[in-house]
């Protein structure tokens, strides 16, 4: 029979100890890389059953007596449950079943793990795949029995098991687009056929010529770990690839996305659709999606998409507990049979940017108003002025020309603030409502204010509010009417409570001589008051552009209590 040299012999064994360490580095390295990943935990699984596998070869070859031999060949006999894992492998990295769930793990239970364990359980209490013997000259050996029908059968189950795994692997290639998927496909396709071909020389080729050499798979197995090194470092093979590319990018994205079946059915859903439609994956899918999007609005969508078209920024409200509107986009999914088999919708949540146009638009009809009244106004005293100009320059006693000039500069004050609240005005709306801490606005206005030995007490709770940028002007407006109106003012509180419909009531309390029962609502209006008449007029305005109202409600001779009331959606909590 044909010999191998001492030097090729041992060659061969040590590259069965060298693949036993590339393979254990590289799955630890990937399996680091994103721990959460199936793809990434079955890679790590079977290059551990593969470094074992190559252990027990090595050790195989280190054996002195006929015993150690033939422990270490049948330890060895896992080798099956390597190449169960390596199909399985293939299956998950080009998807090449597309069943899912229970039906998966059946085809994968049945098909691939449950007969690798009774081949292994066959290679460890039998004889039938492989003998151990001594050969003279050369020392133990092993040999598939390749005369026995269990062998034949277990050899040729394995033959087209791999062969089925290259096929799918070179149609995944095939049919990826061009870059950096299709090149991952091919060396992956690549490294897989040279097991293949190693493994073949030593299962088959080998022993039909009575060649004795240690497993030449190990050979494939270090050739295929330096393909996937390659495919990681330069084509981010496990961070970009068939799988990542579907699950963990559509994971990651802002915009939710639901799959939809022809009935109308969710059939997934990433984690931004389960924060748009408030409730969890579990919870949605199922569901019918005409029970999510209201007033008929799927149906219009289908409809569309059922006619050939594709949908894009369809905008619908969503009955939540906090209403958010949304913008919708979706298109027909093929099968693989170029057939409707559901929709695909991308849903944006704009219910920041809705609320932004709203609070522009009203910004801009309430500028429009103020600009006609403050015209309308400074018209009337224009003319008012120019009549006692008219008499001065008739001339008149000094009495009156006094009387006629305090007046006309009473005018002319006025006409200043006219044109100064005027200019204050078009700031609100000039800029979008933002997000801000309430603390945070309350607390700079108390700093900028001087109190003196007034007393400042806020409690509140820790939230944020979405309004006008001006809004802080406001807390201003309310701290300096009580310290300036109050007259009896000796302590101001600041506090906050939440109704039962999920409003938030910011309070503002004084223990001055409060408002009359007849002035509760004149306060705020324009021109009503005993300065400029614009304060509480400007913070009424400046919170309604997202929808904030304010009123009084103390009691006269008691203190002025101005409460603030913020609708559900116009505030967040920060705890």
């Amino acid at each position: 029979m044909p010999l191998l040299s001492p030097f090729v012999l041992d060659a061969l064994v040590g590259f069965c100890l060298l693949s036993a360490i590339i393979t254990y580095s590289l799955g630890i390295f990937v399996y680091a890389q994103k721990t959460a990943s199936p793809i990434h935990r079955l890679f790590l699984v079977l290059t551990l059953a593969a470094t074992y596998w190559g252990l027990g070869e090595f050790f195989i070859w280190q054996a002195t007596d006929f015993n150690g031999f033939l422990f270490w060949l049948k330890a060895s006999s896992v080798w099956t449950i390597v190449f169960a894992l390596t199909v399985h492998f293939i299956i998950a990295f080009t998807d090449a079943i597309p069943s899912k769930g229970m039906q998966r793990i059946f085809i994968l239970g049945t098909g691939l793990y449950l007969p690798a364990v009774i081949f292994a359980l066959i290679g460890i209490l039998t004889d039938w795949i492989y003998i151990a013997a001594y050969e003279p000259g050369f020392g133990y050996v092993y040999l598939p029995v390749l005369t026995n029908p269990v062998c034949q059968i277990i050899i040729g189950y394995y033959i087209c098991l791999m062969v089925w795994a290259v096929y799918a692997i070179f149609l995944s290639w095939r049919r990826a687009p061009h870059g950096r998927i299709r090149r991952q496909n091919y060396l992956v396709c690549v490294g897989v056929a040279t097991v293949i071909a190693f493994g073949f020389l030593s299962a088959v080729f080998f022993p039909a010529y009575g060649i004795y050499a240690p497993n030449l798979v190990f050979i494939g197995i270090v050739i295929f770990s330096m393909l996937i090194a390659y495919a990681i470092r330069r084509y981010g093979l496990f961070v970009l690839s068939p799988e990542t590319a579907v699950t963990e990018i559509l994971g990651t994205m802002p915009d939710g996305m639901v799959l939809v079946d022809q009935n109308g059915h969710i059939i997934a859903v990433n984690q931004s659709a389960t924060e748009i439609f408030g409730d969890t994956e579990a919870g949605l899918v199922g569901r019918d999606i005409g029970s999510l999007i209201p007033d008929g609005a799927y149906e219009d969508i289908r409809q569309t998409i059922f006619w050939g078209a594709r949908v894009s920024d369809f905008e619908a409200t969503l009955p939540n507990e906090i209403p958010r509107v949304v913008s919708i986009a979706g298109s027909m999914v093929m099968d693989r049979d170029e057939k409707p088999a559901g929709t695909v919708l991308i849903i944006r949540d704009i219910t920041e940017r809705k609320s932004s146009e709203t609070a522009l638009r009203i910004a801009n009809e309430k500028i429009s108003l103020l600009s006609q009244l403050t015209r309308h106004d400074i018209n009337n005293l224009v003319t008012g002025l120019s009549g006692y100009l008219t008499i001065l320059e008739d001339g008149c006693n000094a009495e009156e020309r006094g009387e006629y000039l305090s007046q006309s500069i009473d005018i002319v004050d006025k006409i200043i603030q006219h044109l100064q609240y005027s200019q204050e005005y078009q700031e609100i709306g000039s800029k979008k409502p933002v997000w801000e801490m309430l603390g945070t606005m309350i607390g700079r206005a108390v700093e900028n204010l001087p109190h003196g030995g007034v007393d400042i007490r806020v409690e509140i709770i820790p939230v944020e509010i979405y309004a006008d940028p001006l809004s802080e002007k406001v807390m201003y407006n309310l701290l300096e009417n009580a310290i300036r109106h109050g007259e009896t003012v000796t302590r101001v509180s600041i506090s906050t409570n939440v109704e039962a419909d999920g409003t938030l009531v910011v309070v503002f309390e004084d223990d001055g001589i409060g408002v009359g029962d007849s002035e509760k609502e004149k306060i705020f209006r324009f021109g009503y008051g005993k300065n400029t008449g614009f304060g509480l007029a400007f913070s009424s305005e400046i919170l309604s552009v997202t929808d904030i109202e304010i009123s009084e409600t103390g009691t006269e001779g008691k203190g002025a209590r101005f409460e603030i009331r913020i609708p559900c959606s116009g505030w967040r909590c920060l705890r």
